[in-house]
């Protein structure tokens, strides 16, 4: 099992945050974590990286204890694409995703023409290739995430934490990212938990889902048995729910929609 969580207790100071969460999530799986705001998804993703300490229980991946792995063990092993990320300095995007493979250079050493010509390939996954000798801090939102995402994979870690990569995306480019992380996922055979606000893309490119709710697994399992009218509107408000169109495809839409006017 890539990532294995289980009865943790963590939060900010001495203050609990989130309770008693457990999860599994194996190789080649997508897992979303949903909630509404405050419920402690991103917490839980500080938590699994190793950046807030552990109350109680315990987090393994690959089987080894994240608590009692340095930084740079860590880095070796789970890689993070933040919800946003502003640099202090004027890096290319080029160099930006080069310093995600930090963990595997030697101190003091440049990166290598292979792990130039592998960032720039990487880079290419995520349609940015051309935007190698942009500077960083000159892009969109989105086009920054796209950056961080590419980032991301460079670092080529078992397991992947994602927090709202879709904020600052476009319709097309949420599809897109999705889409991308689900074949990257498959292909790598690697591990990747998302916080996600749309119950649509959990659905479609998710295989599995956990609902926190005020800091407590609400519900949790595959995402085609999961998402149901009355999880949903424990956890997410009672004013949505799950249905079907005329072709048949799932969708989660608001109870009450107002009339469209001619």
């Amino acid at each position: 099992m890539n990532l294995a969580i289980k009865n943790i207790t963590t939060g900010y100071g001495k203050t609990p945050v989130i309770s008693n969460i457990s999860l599994t999530v194996g190789p080649g799986r997508i897992c979303a974590l949903m909630g509404r705001n405050g419920s402690g998804k991103t917490t839980l993703l500080r938590c699994i990286n190793g950046v807030l300490p552990v109350f109680e229980g315990n987090i393994r991946v690959m089987g080894k204890e994240i608590q009692k792995l340095g930084r740079a063990q860590v880095a070796r092993m789970i890689s993070v694409v933040p919800q946003t990320h502003f640099s202090p300095f004027s890096f290319s995007c080029m160099d930006m995703v080069l310093m995600a493979g930090a963990a595997r250079i030697k101190a003091w050493s440049a990166p290598s023409g292979k792990e130039k010509q592998k960032a720039l390939e990487t880079m290419a996954e995520t349609g940015i290739d051309h935007m190698a000798k942009r500077p960083f801090n000159s892009l969109s939102g989105g086009e920054r995430q796209l950056v961080m995402l590419a980032r991301g994979l460079f670092q080529d870690t078992p397991v992947m934490l994602l927090d709202e990569p879709n904020s600052h995306l476009d319709f097309a480019n949420q599809h897109k990212i999705m889409a991308l992380m689900q074949q990257v996922t498959r292909k790598r055979n690697m591990t990747v938990v998302i916080t996600l606000h749309d119950p649509n893309l959990a659905y479609y490119y998710c295989d599995d889902v956990i609902l926190i709710h005020k800091g407590r697994v609400k519900a949790a399992g595959k995402t085609c048995t999961t998402l149901t009218n009355d999880v949903l509107s424990a956890v997410l408000g009672d004013n949505i729910q799950c249905d079907e169109t005329k072709k048949g495809v799932f969708v989660v839409i608001p109870k009450h929609i107002p009339q469209k006017m001619n």
